[in-house]
């Protein structure tokens, strides 16, 4: 098993913030070229090269998140920190071999991913091909559990909440509520909806309730992207709904308001 190998199954499972001077310690410390494999062993486990999209990305223990910095950034993370080793050949003078982290995890590191969202894979896979993935999805913030698990307080509060669906956002109809309730299982189960819901009741008439409840309660606010700026899907950069499963457009612009 090659050192690559075992680096990449750590990448995210930190649970202390990155430390410059930590890894600059197992890199001075180290008495061999073999020695610094746990220089590379720690670096990797924080971050990783993606080349599509083209940057590096970067755990945070702290938020628990994934994070990510263009390349002619990464210098301000990751340190040309060097180490220099001379052996003696039989004859001759020594020869000198020096070793750079920053070089080798930019240009000679060769485990370099491909980034995608996926609810249903791990932190990081390959693909039949051997592409090596990295899973950016940010994870949910419950156990999937079956229904009969939850306790009668739990049924009579989602009771309460489709009833606040049908009466307030379906104004009775009970097949659009039902409509409506698979839609949002449907998102709660990470999948991709293919068709938006419009709300357009009147002020104050608690249509935001159960969008925050999804938010705070359901989902978590890791999945969620909420915003009244129409350039979050009009513009051409919406890198903010990276990871997201659920977007969340209130109080938008009308065309006769702009």
């Amino acid at each position: 098993m090659t050192t690559q190998a075992q680096v990449i199954p750590k990448f995210g499972e930190q649970t202390k913030a990155f430390s410059i001077d930590e890894l600059k310690r197992l890199i001075i410390t180290a008495k061999s070229m073999s020695d610094l494999n746990q220089a590379k062993r720690y670096l990797c486990s924080y971050f990783i090269p993606c080349a599509d999209p083209h940057r590096v990305f970067w755990w945070d223990p702290d938020s628990k998140s994934l994070k990510y910095v263009i390349d002619k950034n990464i210098g301000k993370l990751i340190r040309p920190i060097t180490k220099a080793f001379y052996t003696q050949p039989e004859q001759g003078p020594s020869q000198k071999t020096e070793f750079n982290i920053y070089k080798w995890f930019m240009v000679e590191n060769t485990d370099v991913c491909n980034a995608t969202c996926d609810s249903h894979k791990q932190r990081i896979f390959r693909s039949l091909t051997g592409q090596l993935y990295l899973n950016i999805f940010p994870g949910f913030l419950h156990v999937l559990r079956p229904i009969s698990t939850f306790e009668s307080t739990i049924h009579l509060a989602v009771k309460f909440i489709f009833s606040h669906i049908r009466d307030i956002w379906c104004s009775g109809d009970w097949n659009l509520t039902e409509y409506i309730i698979k839609w949002l299982a449907g998102v709660s189960a990470g999948r991709k909806m293919y068709f938006i819901l419009y709300l357009k009741p009147g002020q104050d008439w608690g249509k935001g309730i159960i969008t925050d409840f999804i938010q705070r309660s359901v989902l978590g606010t890791q999945l969620v992207y909420k915003t009244s700026d129409p350039q979050t899907i009009l513009g051409s950069f919406n890198g903010q709904l990276q990871g997201k499963v659920l977007l969340l457009l209130e109080e938008m612009p009308t065309e006769k308001s702009q």
